[in-house]
């Protein structure tokens, strides 16, 4: 059926719509192929989009992102491009592909076989489906790696409402294992109940695994440069990988870069077409970059109110001290990050020039904007929160920051591990040295 561009948008929004209002997916599925043969991924995106933008929560619409792929599934259009750059070894799609085939291996050919055996009542394996399960948790870095570095690249270039339905719904399926493995833990488990928790997880797992490789990559080498995922696999480093062991570096070869050039015309199609699914390209796009060349020597002064410094002992400062800091400028812009040797959140360079409201899960992105906006009120000066986290007690706290005059200049996140200083009992002075 021949339908313009927005005829064709329309009829997407009316099926996801339909959807939400209670409709059933055989309908819309029927719905569906009686109007497209195919669809691009940037379609679907947009369609999303435009419910967000109609007043739909974004969780409303994590609720259904299953769904959704399943009404799409098998009529997303493949895209032909001139070169596989992205299938070699190294490249951040295919080490996210390579985590993907271990991740499934493992739900299937050792956590189904497991319990498989305890349906039987061979309950003697009960201890090696808790190893299995608490390998499974490795899956955190795979999505910590989604959502600090790649997320931020596509919010970057106007894809916002993916990010904030995926990282959605990767939080819960990190709860909903935590809840597994507390559960087998436990000395009430039953079989029943544990196999539907799995079946859920598990479902829900696999459906992350379709969206990843099959609406979010190809969506992301459609727009996204070799020099950004140059840059990607470099950041990954810090955040670390699951599942596998640690990859080589990339780069992109001489023939990759050569055929980009021919297909710069249809990467900036790509990018425009993003461009109208949203207000427009996050700011700082290039700010990394500018940043760096704005540096021009490592003995540069920098005058302070009490005093001077060169840059490199700044840097140096900043990388001892034993709390992770943060700026986020009066637009809510990350704009700084400290690099301690070992920081209890991850951050990369592909954090700097994002929303800040954008780098924390959904659920808690109300809770960021309220204390930001109260800054900028002038209601509070100071936020503070406690976690526990991987056998850590983590101290956030957040203050405004104002000038002279009183004008809000931003907000500094600081982050640190207190669980030893928790400990500390009695007196070391100097003189015990």
């Amino acid at each position: 059926m021949d339908q313009t561009k927005a005829q064709r948008q329309e009829k997407i929004v009316e099926i996801l719509s339909l959807l939400h209002q209670g409709g059933s997916f055989e309908e819309a599925k029927e719905m569906f192929n009686q109007e497209f043969d195919g669809i691009d991924v940037t379609e679907i995106t947009a369609a999303e989009k435009a419910l967000i933008q109609s007043g739909l929560a974004p969780t409303e619409i994590q609720k259904l992102c299953n769904i959704h792929a399943a009404v799409f599934k098998g009529s997303i259009n493949e895209i032909h491009r001139s070169d596989y750059e992205h299938e070699q070894p190294g490249h951040p799609v295919a080490v996210l592909k390579l985590e993907n085939q271990v991740l499934q291996s493992l739900l299937t050919d050792e956590v189904d076989d497991l319990l498989q055996k305890i349906k039987t009542g061979d309950w003697s394996q009960k201890e090696r489906l808790l190893s299995a399960l608490t390998d499974l948790k490795q899956i955190d870095k795979h999505y910590a790696r989604k959502e600090t570095i790649i997320f931020s690249y596509m919010e970057k270039y106007g894809i916002t409402a993916p990010p904030k339905v995926m990282w959605g719904v990767d939080d819960n399926i990190r709860e909903m294992l935590k809840e597994l493995i507390t559960y087998l833990d436990s000395s009430k488990a039953a079989f029943n109940p544990l196999f539907e928790k799995w079946t859920a997880l598990k479902t829900e797992i696999e459906e992350m695994i379709f969206k990843e490789e099959e609406i979010m990559v190809p969506m992301t080498l459609d727009v996204f440069s070799l020099a950004d995922w140059e840059k990607i696999a470099a950041d990954s480093f810090d955040i670390g990988y699951a599942f596998i062991p640690e990859p080589l570096p990339w780069k992109a070869s001489e023939k990759a870069k050569a055929s980009e050039i021919e297909r710069e015309p249809a990467r900036q199609i790509a990018i425009a077409q993003a461009k109208e699914t949203t207000d427009g390209i996050a700011a700082g796009l290039e700010l990394t970059k500018n940043m760096e060349e704005s540096i021009t020597s490592n003995s540069e002064i920098i005058g302070l109110p009490t005093g001077s410094l060169q840059l490199k002992e700044m840097v140096a400062i900043f990388q001892v001290l034993p709390v992770d800091l943060t700026f986020v400028d009066k637009n809510d812009i990350v704009r700084f990050y400290s690099e301690g040797k070992s920081r209890v959140f991850p951050r990369t360079n592909s954090v700097l020039g994002r929303e800040v409201i954008n780098c924390h899960p959904p659920k808690s992105m109300h809770v960021v904007q309220q204390i930001l906006d109260d800054f900028r009120a002038g209601v509070r000066e100071t936020a503070d929160f406690w976690i526990d986290m991987k056998g850590m007690k983590v101290y956030i706290r957040y203050f405004a920051l104002k000038d002279q005059e009183g004008e809000y200049l931003g907000c500094l996140e600081v982050t640190q591990d207190i669980t030893k200083i928790q400990k500390i009992e009695g007196q070391n002075r100097l003189l015990d040295e």
